[in-house]
């Protein structure tokens, strides 16, 4: 890690500013192993990679979407995941709220308390995050994959959808 790291690793510096230290690691472990697969990927001149380069995916945006990618795999994806709502329940007398972990009767885990309190934070920052990865040109769904081949693959398939899409205009 003492490295001379690119001016865009900043953007993966500052998304794990606040976390704690091992949370941190974790995501930037992932980041790096997903740049080590870009590194082969490059190497191997994989289509795929070749074709998305050829429409302005660079090294920088694609660090971005990886450390995107890897805040949301590690922190916030566990956390959406605890703050699921199921559907509301019919009654006779009218329809019961959504419940999501520990809202009907809250739950304690170590330091995190899983209550109705903890699903409507998780919630809006899980859509802030969501906001911003949509005004940087990305996919929500992008977020759900697991590797740097993913990624790739559907970039690809999505930047392939754009030209057929624009040539059939």
């Amino acid at each position: 890690m003492a490295t001379q790291r690119p001016e865009y690793d900043r953007v993966l510096a500052e998304l794990t500013r606040p976390l704690d230290a091992k949370v941190r690691t974790s995501v930037m472990r992932r980041h790096e192993a997903m740049m080590r697969e870009l590194a082969f990927l490059t190497t191997k001149q994989d289509r795929r990679l070749l074709f998305i380069r050829s429409r302005n995916w660079s090294d920088a945006r694609l660090s971005v979407l990886f450390g995107l990618n890897s805040l949301y795999q590690e922190v916030l994806g566990p956390l959406d995941a605890s703050a699921r709502t199921k559907r509301p329940v019919e009654t006779d007398s009218n329809a019961m709220p959504a419940h999501g972990l520990g809202t009907t009767c809250p739950i304690v885990h170590g330091s995190q308390r899983f209550d109705s309190a903890h699903t409507v934070r998780v919630k809006g920052a899980v859509e802030d995050f969501f906001v911003l990865v949509v005004e940087l040109g990305f996919r929500r769904e992008w977020m759900a994959k697991n590797t740097c081949g993913d990624l790739v693959y559907w970039i690809e398939r999505y930047e392939r959808e754009l030209t057929t899409d624009f040539g059939s205009e």
